[in-house]
């Protein structure tokens, strides 16, 4: 009997029904690509739609020959880790987790979206941020639009996505050739009092420190669209015709009696996501 609760309880937190049969799990990551229009100037390394789905990713570069933890100083830069949209470009998932408008949500935020930007480091490859904290990989500005059912949106934003880089973990140098093992957690939204100048100055400890166990991202109010509820989020580029923004993935953030069940899933994911890049 506790057997069956405890599977009811994971599904319930995956998002799913409990049925005889469940499609396969993508916890609080996007599961589906409903459309992808890459617009103009979309890097055409990283126009696979498909690279958005599951976890961040926490270890990249394999590919081109310079493996390293995915740092806010070394973002996702492999083929199949991040989706480019240029001008007049959009992206809409579908959600493996419905998000939800919930007070209880650290900070009250309600979804994460990761991107590509990182820090340039001014003292390479310490990890210091620099008194003038700057960004490589600038991105255009976003329309972030949610809904419920995939026809009428509703706008939650427009921002760049930049602050904060991903964190994938904390017990490793900012360029590591090779895992740590203290994962950072990918559904844990970082403080909304934080701004850029906040980190200037800060040594790579330090800033690990301010991420705490967060891995960084950029987190959204679901309320800021009227919403209670959303299964789909779109993303339009906003910007010039000289730009592109890029993401990573996007993770609904979990109740607070979910997060037993989606650390462990969390870690499952990105332990596939690194074995996948051949580490």
């Amino acid at each position: 009997m506790r057997s069956r609760l405890v599977r009811r309880n994971v599904l319930l937190c995956l998002g799913f029904a409990p049925t005889l049969s469940a499609p396969a799990a993508a916890g609080p990551f996007a599961d589906a690509v409903i459309h992808y229009h890459p617009g103009l100037d979309a890097i055409p390394t990283y126009t696979d739609p498909d690279a958005v789905l599951g976890s961040p990713t926490r270890f990249t570069g394999v590919h081109y020959g310079f493996p390293s933890v995915v740092s806010p100083f070394s973002p996702p830069f492999d083929p199949g880790e991040i989706v480019s949209v240029g001008f007049g470009g959009s992206l809409t998932l579908r959600m493996g987790q419905t998000i939800r408008d919930d007070a209880s949500h650290r900070f009250g935020l309600d979804f994460i979206v990761f991107g590509n930007a990182g820090f340039i480091d001014v003292e390479y490859p310490t990890g210091a941020v620099g008194d003038a904290p700057t960004f490589f990989g600038q991105q255009a500005p976003v329309l972030v639009e949610a809904s419920a059912d995939g026809h009428s949106w509703s706008t939650v934003a427009v921002q760049t996505l930049d602050l904060w880089p991903t964190l994938g973990f904390r017990d490793a140098g900012p360029f590591d050739g090779a895992p740590g093992s203290a994962l950072t957690r990918f559904t844990r939204a970082m403080d909304p009092s934080l701004t850029l100048a906040d980190v200037a100055g800060m040594s790579y400890a330090e800033l690990v420190g301010a991420y705490g166990r967060s891995g960084g991202g950029i987190a959204f109010d679901l309320a800021s669209a009227g919403l209670v509820e959303a299964n789909y989020l779109r993303f339009t580029h906003a910007g010039s015709a000289n730009q592109t923004f890029q993401i990573d993935a996007v993770a609904a953030v979990p109740s607070p009696a979910c997060l037993p069940f989606l650390l462990g899933f969390t870690v499952l994911w990105s332990n596939r996501r690194i074995r996948s890049a051949g580490v």
